[in-house]
């Protein structure tokens, strides 16, 4: 706790650091005094790196702060009231629509043309805005019909017929976009001819331990990722074993251990195969 003891009475935001300890977990945490009067305790990560800059005075100022759009009208939406809600930090707005119902939306969808009505035009659904997609092919699929059923943002969804031979029900914007083109057969065969390029010793694949990172990282590092208190947490996966490295104040620390149980388990299982 010595190392501490320099950053008593320093200054982050509107927080001066009175005191620090460990709670009952052992994460740091410290004790302020807010400008604004009020004493409160944080977590010492998230006050060092920012995340954390007042007791909350600053928030609820912000919350308050919103751009009067009072009578403005939307599409068929006429802003009546800002609510105590928000979404995404936007003022949550009601609203009347012009067929009579009460709409709740926020001023960044009003202003920028996202919500035109309360859902009354989707509910009708729009029957002269459909296309005509009888018999036209979409890659694998050939629409046959439409039927009564709508999606959420109002598109047609219609019963086609995929060149496998099975019947399947797609929107009509995933048919006209292209974003689905069959009934699900090709994602299939892709997966097996995937398989059939995949390499596996000892039931390891060579391909997925050489994979730098995969799509869904969000942390910059594989197997690095960040967890609710702010520290960084890491693993590794070896032989469908799962192996956890520990929890770390800092990303590079994380990312470190990372790399040396890399070395310890990934490359050591490469070199003994003689696999570059």
């Amino acid at each position: 706790m010595k190392d501490y003891e320099i950053y008593k009475g320093k200054i982050f935001g509107q927080l001066t650091i009175q005191a620090m300890y460990r709670d009952s977990k052992g994460i740091l945490k410290c004790s302020c005094l807010c400008d604004c009067g009020n004493r409160t305790e944080a977590y010492w990560c998230n006050v060092k790196y920012g995340r954390t800059k007042s007791c909350g005075c600053k928030e609820e100022a912000n919350r308050r702060r919103f751009k009067d759009i009072t009578g403005q009208r939307f599409g068929k939406l006429i802003a009546l009231s800002p609510t105590e809600k928000r979404k995404g930090g936007n003022v949550v707005w009601k609203c009347r629509c012009d067929c009579g119902n009460l709409y709740e939306q926020t001023r960044r969808n009003l202003i920028r043309g996202y919500s035109r009505h309360c859902g009354c035009e989707k509910r009708r659904g729009n029957p002269g805005k459909s296309r005509d997609l009888t018999n036209q092919k979409f890659n694998r699929l050939e629409a046959l019909y439409p039927t009564p059923k709508r999606t959420n943002s109002g598109s047609v969804i219609w019963r086609c017929i995929c060149d496998c031979g099975k019947e399947t029900e797609i929107s009509e914007t995933a048919l006209v976009h292209g974003s689905q083109i069959s009934c699900g057969c090709r994602m299939r065969e892709v997966g097996k001819d995937l398989s059939a390029h995949l390499h596996f010793i000892d039931g390891t694949c060579i391909e997925f331990l050489k994979r730098k990172q995969r799509r869904d990282n969000t942390s910059g590092y594989p197997g690095v990722y960040r967890v609710e208190n702010g520290k960084y947490r890491a693993g590794i996966t070896f032989k469908k074993i799962r192996y956890h490295l520990g929890t770390y104040d800092t990303f590079e620390e994380a990312k470190q251990e990372r790399q040396k149980a890399e070395l310890r388990y990934h490359q050591s299982f490469l070199n003994e195969h003689n696999i570059n």
